[in-house]
Order: structure tokens, then sequence, then C-alpha cells
């Protein structure tokens, strides 16, 4: 069943989400709904109640990454979900996208816990697909390239063709833990960067340049009050 002719030309981007949104008859209007029903969807077909705890561990075969072993998969990326339930704004609005997509998935509905699991993944660890000119015009998960920790001096960065996303070294690298990537515009102040960083992946950036920005901060305020009563 599809819910356009465009929809059936579209089938592979489109196919799971189908039925649902041709029951209903109308998009969700929160972008976050509907990337929600696609991934709570797409576990779903992995998903072996026999052999699973959670629906995380569901999906497809997961990535192939360089030099590691088994591939990388939806369950092996950080949820941070304590850290969502400690702030309460966020709740709110996780608790209102849980209730749209209830709407849409009705008792195919996972528990609040696996959802809360999943969307702490796909929050975490997704990507802004962007063009040239740094213009968003998409949004996803990769699993292979979601390995790449933060640097504000990356030593590697990423380019979409469409919805493929390419890694590229901007510097020597002698092995995959050296890869890292830039979660923010590095441009930002040191102070902002990290407040950004923090705020969006629950961590105090502790990189070269954030380390020395801020060691070199500390004894310019020491200077300015040197002599200060």
């Amino acid at each position: 069943m599809y819910c356009s002719w465009a929809c059936r030309a579209n089938d592979r981007q489109h196919r799971l989400e189908c039925p649902v949104i041709g029951r209903m008859g109308f998009l969700p209007e929160r972008d976050e709904v509907r990337v929600m029903i696609r991934a709570i969807l797409k576990l779903q077909q992995g998903f072996q109640p026999q052999m699973m705890t959670s629906l995380v561990e569901g999906g497809g075969e997961g990535d192939l990454v360089p030099t590691l072993q088994p591939r990388r998969r939806f369950a092996d990326l950080l949820s941070h979900r304590e850290d969502f339930i400690k702030d309460k704004d966020r709740m709110e609005d996780i608790n209102t996208v849980y209730t749209e997509v209830e709407e849409f998935l009705g008792t195919d509905t996972p528990s609040f816990q696996d959802f809360l699991e999943i969307l702490g993944r796909l929050y975490i660890n997704g990507f802004e697909i962007c063009n040239q000119s740094m213009e968003t015009y998409g949004w996803g998960v990769y699993l292979g390239p979601s390995i790449m920790d933060h640097a504000c001096q990356p030593t590697a960065q990423v380019s979409f063709q469409g919805c493929r996303l390419t890694v590229e070294c901007v510097k020597e690298v002698g092995s995959l833990e050296e890869l890292y990537i830039s979660y923010c515009d590095t441009s930002l102040p040191t102070h902002i960067r990290k407040e950004k960083l923090f705020n969006n992946y629950f961590f105090d950036c502790i990189c070269c340049k954030c380390t020395n920005s801020s060691r070199g901060n500390e004894q310019e305020k020491r200077k300015r009050n040197k002599g200060k009563k």
C-alpha cells in the first residue's frame, strides 16, 4: 500500500513508513516524529524477541568499520539516556514526541524505555546532511562514521553527495583512534564551543585547542586582576 504514486516511485526511502502514513492520511507535523517512526519500524524489522532483550538490537546487520570486528550496529551507539532524563525541558518535549508517534504506530509503539534509548541514539549520533555551502537538506545516522569522536582541531571531515557520506582526512593519521571530526563550528569562541558540545552531546571538551585556549584565558584573567584589591 502506498500513500501516493510519487511514494511508490521512491519505495527505497519510504516503504516502511508508507502503510502507516497511508492509514493516517497525513504526514507527522514534527520531523522528529517521522524520524522516530522510520527508526522504530526499521528496528522492528530485524528484532527477534527470542534472542534480543531490547528493540535497539534490531535493524540490519550493521556497518563494516576498518580494522574493527564485528560490524557496528545501532545497539553499539551511546544513548545518554540518563542525561536526557535529568533534563526536564527535554523530557517534556520527548514525551510529546512519544505521544505523537503513538498516534501513528498504535500498538506497535515500543515501551517508553526503548523509545528513549532509540531517540537518544538518534540525537547523539546523527549527522546534518549538508551541501558544499553548508546548507542543511537532511539528517541521518551513519553507523560506521558515527564511531568518530570530536576534536576542535579535527583530523578528518565529512561531505555528502546526496545521502552518501564520505570521510576525508585533513591530517595524516596512523589508526582509527586518531580519526576525529568536529561536532560544531570550530571558529566559535572556546566557551561557546564547549557550551554547545555539553548541551548537545553531554561532554566537556578537553581537546588541545580547548585546553590551551582555556589556560590562556585564565592566565589573561590573572594578569588583568593582578594588583586589584
